[in-house]
């Protein structure tokens, strides 16, 4: 990648630990692997600890909560045993896509590069070419990076562009930023990986000049397809005669191919450069777009330190800003150990409501410290994000997390006015990788809405994202020209010791800081093997509005609502929440035990 310009992430005092000096040195690849696809019986149950005191500690005791077992649950009846690596995504093209590159010798990275470029095919509604992305890589040798490839915002934006863009309900060319995915899988290939580019975009390239439309993309594309059809381009590839496609066609995008064979052969500049970029601009130009040629040029991912926080004794390391997704994780599970949460039995009305009352407070304080690092004062976000950070600032926040009852939002004070939060959409997509040596990937990528801007470049078979809407009129999110925006997005990689133990992530915008806390308490609070943490039933509380958000298709029992009710809790029914795709590592024998949630459906797999 030529002219690569990596910006550093301001200083933030006492709030992130540093990594390891980055090397421009390739890591080795993993070897040649093999794994078990069949599912091995559960090894470990979930646990039911005794009922929690009636008073909540003092600061000091909760400072340094007993420590659990640092070795989680492997095994699960649902779960994938994988001896010599491990994928999981939410498509099973790209699983396999993933899988095949671990089989050749590629490690983690080549293989996430590989699922990156296959999602952006066959999972059209969130994995496209024109969004955006962050990747969490933590190489065996213990070094971590947090590679940030989000959107940015073009020359031409201005505030009054929000305006505009919501009298036009969001979608079409004003709502697409500078499209990210292209430099942020190139730059992870560049640095980690090991596999020349044109391999790890061949499988895409496959696919995308024909591939059996899945279930899930099927029925997505149904629901959007009123949208989808008023666009010429999207509903040539998309439909046939006035109906979509539906599951098991052949879906055949011959210009999308071509643009990935662009990519394969000159990288970024087969992207951002030459043809593709000019399709682009003359489309932008004619749809009323502000990105021009010289926005794709000036694009780069950037390599950040990772956020970094400890829980329970465990490090995990999340995406630092402008992740708001990172940032809500630490706050809820810093929030969670001080009022010793793990104590209440799993799936209780006393564990629901205080992850709860933590996602209250956590979502209350993340817009204050979530903007561009190259666009905020940092005299002023960094010591409120050491804040943040730091388990004393928990232990002794006014209101206090009450056992007793729920907190009503308009008490809780965020830690600084940030802003009001743009328009963020559930439709992501995240995957994980693991390879033999211990290498590890977690990813979340995103076109924001489902089909981004819901229209088709001409030419390129590209859906550009709507992620403009996720600015804010005002605060650190502020649109403004070459700004990447806040998100929700959350990877995560749990580590116990030196190694590699959990790989979690999730789509559902402003719900996937909470699936994510939720599968990792899960893991480590309560010794759920990975399937179980997966699947067990999911709430989202996010301060406004002050409702208490329970998947209607996997609710807990009418009493716990009942007594969540008595707590104070405005109780609400939602659609099913998030698509965790994760993967856990035993720590002593290196086996992976891997998870595709069904929610959405997808594949975990290794190496046959």
């Amino acid at each position: 990648m030529k002219g690569l310009v990596r910006r550093a992430l301001g200083p933030i005092a006492l709030a992130l630990v540093c990594a390891c000096q980055t090397s421009a040195e390739p890591v080795p690849p993993s070897l040649a692997l093999a794994a078990s696809s069949a599912p091995a019986p559960a090894t470990a149950k979930s646990a039911a600890p005794s009922a929690a005191p009636s008073a909540a500690p003092s600061a000091s005791s909760a400072s340094a909560p007993p420590a659990p077992s640092m070795r989680l649950a492997a095994g699960g009846k649902r779960a994938v045993r994988g001896e010599r690596g491990m994928v999981s995504s939410v498509e099973e093209n790209a699983t396999r896509a993933g899988v095949a590159v671990l089989e050749r010798g590629g490690n983690a990275v080549d293989a996430a590069v590989a699922v990156g470029y296959a999602l952006a095919v066959t999972n059209p509604q969130a994995g496209p070419l024109g969004g955006g992305g962050f990747m969490l890589v933590r190489l065996a040798s213990g070094e971590s990076f947090a590679i940030d490839y989000r959107e940015t915002a073009p020359a031409l934006a201005k505030r009054e562009t929000l305006e505009a863009l919501k009298k036009k309900g969001w979608h079409g060319y004003l709502s697409a930023p500078v499209p990210a995915v292209v430099a942020g899988l190139d730059l992870a290939r560049e640095r980690f990986g090991t596999l020349p580019l044109a391999e790890l975009v061949a499988p895409a390239v496959e696919l995308a000049r024909g591939h059996k439309l899945g279930y899930r993309q099927a029925e997505v594309l149904g629901w959007y397809w009123q949208a989808l059809a008023k666009d010429p381009t999207a509903r040539a590839i998309f439909g046939k005669g006035d109906k979509p496609l539906t599951v098991g066609s052949k879906l055949v995008q011959k210009s999308l191919a071509h643009t990935l064979e662009l990519v394969a052969a000159h990288g970024d500049d087969g992207f951002y450069r030459g043809e593709t970029a000019d399709e682009i601009e003359a489309a932008m130009k004619k749809g009323g777009g502000l990105v021009r040629k010289e926005d794709l040029a000036a694009y780069r991912a950037v390599v950040r330190e990772p956020l970094r926080f400890r829980y329970r004794g465990f490090e995990i390391l999340t995406m630092p800003p402008p992740s708001m997704g990172g940032v809500a994780l630490a706050s809820i599970m810093l929030d969670l150990e001080q009022a010793r949460a793990w104590e209440a039995p799993a799936g209780s009305a006393l564990s629901l409501h205080l992850f709860a009352e933590a996602a209250r407070r956590a979502y209350a304080d993340r817009r204050a410290v979530s903007g561009d690092p190259a666009f905020v004062d940092h005299a002023l976000v960094d010591p409120l994000l050491a804040r943040l950070l730091d388990p004393g600032y928990h232990a002794a926040r006014t209101p206090g997390v009450s056992r007793e009852r729920a907190t009503p939002s308009k008490d809780v004070v965020p830690i600084e006015p940030g802003g009001e939060n743009g328009q963020e959409s559930p439709d992501t997509t995240h995957f994980s990788v693991v390879d033999r040596a211990g290498n590890a990937v977690s990813c979340t990528t995103t076109l924001a809405a489902a089909f981004g801007a819901q229209v088709v470049i001409p030419g390129t078979g590209i859906f550009p994202s709507n992620a403009i809407g996720a600015f804010s009129p005002s605060g650190v999110n502020a649109i403004a020209p070459g700004k990447r925006m806040a998100s929700s997005m959350a990877p995560a990689i749990v580590v116990a010791g030196d190694k590699t133990v959990a790989l979690i992530g999730s789509p559902g915008g402003d719900t996937i800081p909470n699936t994510v806390a939720q599968v990792l308490r899960n893991l480590v609070d309560y010794g759920m093997t990975v399937d179980e943490a997966v699947d067990a039933p999911r709430l989202h509380h996010q301060w406004r509005p002050d409702e208490l958000r329970v998947e209607a298709a996997r609710a807990p029992a009418a009493t716990v609502l009942a007594e969540l009710e008595k707590l104070g809790h405005k109780v609400v029914k939602q659609p099913l929440q998030g698509a965790a795709d994760e993967i856990l590592v035993d720590a002593e024998t290196g086996v992976a035990w891997g998870y595709a949630d069904d929610r959405q459906g997808g594949l975990a797999a290794g190496p046959p």
